[in-house]
């Protein structure tokens, strides 16, 4: 019997500000007619967890995954499906913003960590000190893995940094595909991964990670 059983290190956005007792369930109805795509967004969410049908309208199926699913805090049917949903989401969580001093001096690659900040939002110049230009995501920019900001090239500046307030943490998970089929896991703590790798593989077989995933999960396929 043929499994891919793989240790998977995460990088996440814990839940500080909002652990299960304190996500928000709500029935939304979303509608898919002439089978054509639809979406809506919730309103208040930060991201949303869960999505399941409370009562089907329609004569076609609702499937998770092939005709409803959610990104963030949008929820999307498709292929005729209406349905009212069950939906589980985070509330929108509190926001900061500061005004930060990064240098790259002698055109040197810089980097200093932002305390408390979980999801940077945008990270705009307030102020050049340097003659050299600071572009985003070529002369500065931040990470969201490690709650960093950067500069290069000699981009010296005051920048206005406003993110989500939180921690970030990461995790090793065991991750099972049995008999090549699709499996998912869920990581309750977590409200956004951002990223993933493996720690240690216990099949023969090759892996592969899909693009687009749910918040707080991940899919893991193998065997292709």
């Amino acid at each position: 019997m043929n499994a891919a059983v793989v240790l998977v290190l995460f990088s996440v956005l814990a839940a500080t500000q909002a652990s299960p007792d304190q996500a928000v369930y709500g029935v939304i109805r979303v509608e898919s007619w002439s089978y054509k795509y639809a979406e809506k967004r919730v309103q208040d969410a930060s991201y949303v967890l869960n999505m399941t049908v409370v009562d089907r309208q329609s004569a076609a199926a609702c499937t998770l995954g092939e005709s409803f699913g959610y990104q963030k805090v949008t929820l999307r049917v498709d292929h005729g499906c209406r349905a009212d949903f069950n939906v589980c989401y985070l509330p929108v969580r509190p926001t900061e913003c500061q005004v930060l001093r990064v240098e790259s001096w002698n055109y040197k690659y810089a980097k200093k960590k932002v305390a408390g900040a979980a999801l940077f939002l945008n990270m705009t110049v307030e102020g050049r000190q340097s003659a050299a230009s600071c572009d985003l995501d070529k002369s500065f920019g931040f990470y969201n893995e490690n709650s960093t900001v950067w500069v290069d090239h000699g981009c010296r500046a005051d920048f206005n940094i406003c993110y989500v307030k939180g921690a970030t943490s990461t995790t090793t998970v065991n991750v099972s595909s049995w008999n090549y089929k699709y499996a998912t896991k869920i990581l309750p703590s977590a409200t956004y991964i951002y990223s993933m790798q493996v720690a240690k593989q216990h099949s023969r077989n090759h892996l592969w990670f899909c693009g687009q995933y749910h918040v707080g999960q991940r899919w893991l396929q193998s065997g292709l």
